[in-house]
């Protein structure tokens, strides 16, 4: 009987280390998986072209996707060549939604006003790590919009051909006189804006992604107070 007695208590103890074990292992943090999304070709070395015609209120701007199985993410940072230097200059920098199947863009995820410093070689990179900005699904486009008035730097686009539909211009045009955004390639850019971003492919979904706190609503009360 006392045998028998023991071994319960070590049975019992053993579901309980096997718990404590489980939770451990759910607690873990997951692993960064960092990664880059470009469209261009651009490896620090060679020849790249600067359109430096931008001015105030006009706009660079490219579309990026991630692989399905890298949803959600979270954008780390944003990295851009502009160039040549080595002026620094006051640009808008702006992240929509980018699903309209169009060239317009979607709703607005994040903008702030940033200086960037033109070069011939080097990205200009912003840090938004500290912002929790976690991308669901579908693709974004990171947008230079110019602040101040000339002189360069301009944006710098590769020099092999360019993805169809991912490269986008928002300017002034006179006639007809309004603000229009087009691919960029109408307008005789033929290459990849040097545009790209660092994500985090291990984020995990806010809590109130969909706008509710997720979890039993069994009972709640349909009858209004």
């Amino acid at each position: 009987m006392a045998m028998e007695q023991s071994t319960g208590r070590w049975r019992a103890m053993c579901g309980c280390w096997v718990a404590m074990l489980l939770s451990l292992i759910t607690a873990a943090p997951v692993a960064a998986a960092i990664k880059e999304l470009s469209n261009d070709s651009f490896t620090g070395l060679g020849t790249v072209t600067c359109q430096i015609g931008f001015g105030p209120g006009e706009s660079g701007a490219v579309k990026l996707t991630a692989d399905p199985g890298d949803y959600p993410y979270e954008i780390k940072k944003v990295r851009m060549l502009v160039c040549p230097g080595p002026n620094t200059i006051t640009v808008i920098l702006r992240i929509s939604e980018d699903n309209t199947g169009s060239v317009l863009p979607g709703p607005v995820i994040y903008e702030e006003i940033v200086q960037i410093t033109g070069s011939d070689i080097a990205l200009n990179e912003v840090d938004l790590s500290l912002e929790g900005i976690i991308i669901m699904s579908g693709s974004v486009r990171v947008e230079i919009e110019w602040y101040d008035f000339p002189p360069p730097p301009g944006l710098a686009n590769d020099q092999d051909g360019f993805v169809a539909g991912v490269n986008y211009i928002y300017a002034w045009f006179d006639p007809p006189g309004v603000w229009s955004w087009v691919y960029a390639n109408q307008l005789g850019v033929l290459g990849d804006w040097i545009i790209r971003l660092e994500i985090d492919t291990a984020a995990e979904a806010p809590i109130f992604v969909d706008g509710f706190e997720s979890g039993d609503t069994s009972f709640w009360s349909v009858t209004t107070p």
